[in-house]
């Protein structure tokens, strides 16, 4: 019994000003004219699809304020109605960590403590879906094992953007892993390149849901003890019919917020990675989401209404008007109807602290995109979004 978990969280920094607080980075339109979150639905019906399983069942773990957001973009999917769809819905962020906790008491709940999650990041994106539905089903073999398995891409480039994972000696379809490794310098992602047994870390895991718990309770208690208290006072809320549920907003406001990968994964000693090789990319930056866009003979890329004259290497990203780059290079340009962006290409991880600055200013454009609100109401929204947040926390 495989239950896909998808996890639709967090602002999105690096990709401001299309991806904001209230309109996050799941949400956001490629290319093709479908979304991160769009996908990743797709490839958890998928999964179900393949493994041929009851239930059919996809948990989404979602803030409260992205509830109709994300059941409109589940709908466009044209699936939505042959999947049994269940939603937690935070009334804060609080990272991955309680987000996951949350979701295992929740199967725990309705199906059992040896029924799987498999946690899907839905900002994530997948090129060969069939290459990612075989992973699945190998770390599903090491998961009923009672293992906290993870995916590891094999690496093709010393990246430096992203988090590393040593494997040891083999276990079935997957290795042990040996440590995590934050992201590293140049010299030593093109050691770990050249070593063969380092794998990027792709932030999807599978696992029991019991088992999860038990691992949290020793390695994570502080965690573990608040999310318990969390469910005890939501659980009365889940009944065979329910498919929304919010979580205790109290409750859910004193869970330490940490991710999943240094609450537990760095900590346990029963962690599993399965390499693999299916076309990941966590879209993480404005040049990893150009990457996406057919580039011209001059390397510019565009999404909407561009002119590059005399430009190299520059990426153009515009929603209602021409923009026109005129003798300019290595630039990532983004206009939307009330924030522009441009940066180098070298400095495109670093659009969070532009965010940063933002919020500490209390400006709307951290929170809201005008589109979204009614006219005049870009700092109505944001301020709403801040009262509730202030309220849950107390």
């Amino acid at each position: 019994m495989l239950i896909p978990v998808i996890l639709s969280g967090g602002a999105g920094t690096r990709l401001w000003p299309v991806s904001r607080e209230g309109h996050p980075k799941p949400f956001i339109e490629l290319a093709d004219g479908e979304t991160l979150l769009h996908k990743t639905y797709r490839r958890a019906a998928s999964i179900l699809d393949a493994v041929e399983e009851a239930p059919r069942e996809i948990l989404t773990v979602t803030n409260r304020d992205h509830y109709f957001l994300s059941k409109d973009e589940f709908a466009r999917t044209g699936l939505e109605g042959r999947y049994r769809g269940t939603y937690l819905l935070e009334p804060v962020g609080r990272n991955t960590a309680a987000a996951v906790a949350l979701a295992a008491h929740a199967v725990a709940e309705r199906y059992g403590p040896e029924a799987l999650l498999l946690i899907l990041p839905a900002d994530h994106l997948i090129q060969d879906e069939a290459a990612f539905r075989r992973a699945v089903v190998d770390a599903a073999q090491l998961a009923r094992q009672r293992r906290l398995v993870t995916f590891g891409i094999v690496p093709d480039r010393p990246e430096t953007g992203y988090g590393y994972i040593e494997a040891g000696e083999a276990l079935g379809p997957g290795r042990a892993v040996v440590r995590f490794v934050e992201k590293p310098s140049l010299e030593r992602a093109e050691a770990y390149l050249a070593a063969g047994n380092f794998y990027w870390n792709a932030g999807m895991f599978c696992f029991q849901a019991g088992f999860l718990l038990e691992q949290m309770a020793r390695h994570a208690p502080e965690v573990a003890e608040a999310a318990a208290l969390c469910w005890e006072n939501t659980r009365g809320r889940m009944t065979p019919q329910t498919s929304m549920i919010e979580l205790d907003a109290e409750r859910f406001a004193g869970i330490p917020e940490i991710s999943i990968d240094y609450a537990l994964m760095e900590r346990s000693d029963a962690v599993a990675v399965v390499p693999a090789e299916f076309g990941w990319s966590d879209i993480g930056s404005w040049c990893a989401l150009s990457a996406l866009v057919p580039a011209d003979a001059a390397g510019n890329r565009a999404k909407g209404q561009a002119l590059f004259l005399d430009s190299r290497d520059t990426y153009v990203h515009s929603e209602d008007r021409l923009v026109a780059a005129l003798g300019v290079e290595g630039l990532v340009i983004v206009d939307t109807p009330d924030a522009l962006l441009v940066t180098h290409r070298d400095k495109a991880q670093d659009v969070k602290k532009v965010v940063a600055q933002l919020k500490e200013r209390d400006h709307e454009t951290y929170s809201c995109i005008a589109r979204w609100c009614v006219p005049g109401a870009a700092i109505r929204c944001w301020k709403k979004g801040r009262a509730s947040r202030s309220s849950a926390s107390r």
